[in-house]
């Protein structure tokens, strides 16, 4: 399969170079989509030093991983490329994984017209989570997606109103609406890093809370409220996500006040369609 890359970079390190060099060798291009405030030159040098197939698309400030992916695709489109892997700037593969991944979702894009994004198993996900075992989810993340560039581009991309978080999500509940299907292959691996998670314990069970910052609590409410609002199906789902937040967020993290201050800015905002980078 010949396909692209697109990785959404924002402030990025040292180890993001490292990470673009696992994939980079066995995709045609790789569009690096910069986010960052303010380009750090010595980090972007490195990127480039990996390939000569490494193409920086600066995006002059964040302007979310919405609007960022839709310019890997529509670069993915303008270039030909029929296929676009999607990666997030702390994944990466090891060993073949890429290249037998590569040739899984060239056979099942073949046999199945249908579908229009390919997932993969990746290090970060839970027993409980409810699309490892299942090879037709209904959402995959973006990382480690590939995604059939022009029915993407034609179901209308991603929705860049929502600026970060349900981003994934959301476009998968659009292409559904469209007839579309994803596809998971289970048996392979890519290392996805979901950060440092805060364990806690409540009626004798553990849990994990991710503790986002007050702004990242915002974006997760509004874009899960207006989800909720435009795919009924995920009302239950979601709504249990949410109060679970919620309820994490008091037991065990910092700054709890100005954190539901912001979940109910975000529930609000949504209800009255306010959207876009959050100012404040």
């Amino acid at each position: 399969m010949k396909a692209a890359c697109c990785v959404v970079v924002y402030n990025p390190d040292d180890s993001v170079a490292k990470n673009i060099s696992t994939y980079a060798p066995i995709v045609e291009e790789v569009f690096v989509v910069d986010n960052s405030d303010t380009p750090n030159e010595e980090v972007l040098n490195k990127i480039n030093a990996v390939g000569q197939n490494i193409k920086v698309f600066p995006m002059h400030g964040n302007k979310g991983i919405a609007a960022a992916l839709n310019v890997g695709l529509n670069a993915a489109s303008e270039r030909g490329y029929k296929y676009l892997l999607t990666m997030d700037d702390d994944s990466y593969f090891t060993g073949n994984t890429l290249s037998e991944y590569l040739s899984r979702a060239e056979e099942i894009f073949t046999q199945e017209e249908k579908v229009i994004q390919i997932g993969i198993h990746n290090s970060g996900d839970k027993d409980d989570d409810m699309v490892v075992n299942n090879e037709n989810p209904e959402w995959l993340i973006t990382s480690g997606s590939i995604m059939e560039v022009e029915k993407s581009i034609a179901v209308g991309g991603f929705l860049e109103k929502l600026f970060i978080d349900e981003v994934d999500r959301e476009f998968c509940y659009r292409a559904s609406q469209s007839g579309y299907r994803m596809r998971r292959v289970l048996d392979l691996t890519m290392q996805h890093n979901l950060g440092s998670p805060i364990k806690g314990k409540l009626f004798g069970r553990e849990f994990e809370a991710m503790g986002h910052s007050k702004i990242r609590k915002y974006y997760i409410f509004r874009n899960c409220t207006y989800v909720m609002m435009t795919y009924p199906q995920t009302r239950k789902p979601y709504r249990h996500f949410l109060f679970a937040t919620w309820l994490k967020t008091i037991l065990v993290e910092d700054d709890k006040i100005n954190k539901l201050k912001f979940m109910r800015m975000g529930k609000r905002d949504a209800r009255k369609g306010k959207f876009g980078k959050l100012e404040v």
